[in-house]
């Protein structure tokens, strides 16, 4: 996958999270509800704030057609499609910790292809910070 591609797909994944998180957000119940609800609200909106500087970066390096729209449905479509079958902040907290997976990959192989510029590793080592502040929000609620 050349490092376009990854970048976008990174950015659906980023896109996907939003969806999730917001989803969650909507169906929270039980005796948390306000705290998960609000918690959710938070995290789907920093999901939200990443996606577009992602997208923005991603367009900026490699120009407006590396973000496609029916790419981005259905990249999104296939991450969702992975986190439906449990407790709603379960399946966040695997959401956030496989997409920190997929940005160390990201990060690795674009060091690798020499395509890592300062401004995008500053990019995504601040996403991963932020991501990692939510899979510490979401097992604090779960534990």
């Amino acid at each position: 996958m050349d490092a376009a591609k990854f970048l976008s797909t990174y950015t659906a994944f980023l896109r996907a999270l939003y969806l999730i998180h917001q989803n969650n957000h909507w169906i929270s119940k039980g005796h948390n509800f306000y705290s998960n609800h609000t918690m959710l609200q938070r995290l789907y909106e920093s999901a939200q704030e990443n996606a577009d500087k992602a997208a923005e970066k991603v367009v900026g390096l490699y120009g407006s057609d590396s973000i496609n729209i029916l790419d981005q449905a259905s990249d999104i479509k296939k991450f969702m499609s992975r986190y439906t079958d449990k407790n709603p902040l379960v399946n966040s907290l695997n959401a956030e910790k496989d997409f920190l997976k997929a940005a160390q990959k990201l990060y690795d192989m674009l060091s690798e292809a020499d395509e890592l510029t300062l401004g995008l590793d500053d990019l995504i080592l601040s996403i991963c910070s932020d991501r990692e502040e939510a899979v510490y929000l979401l097992q604090q609620a779960l534990s």
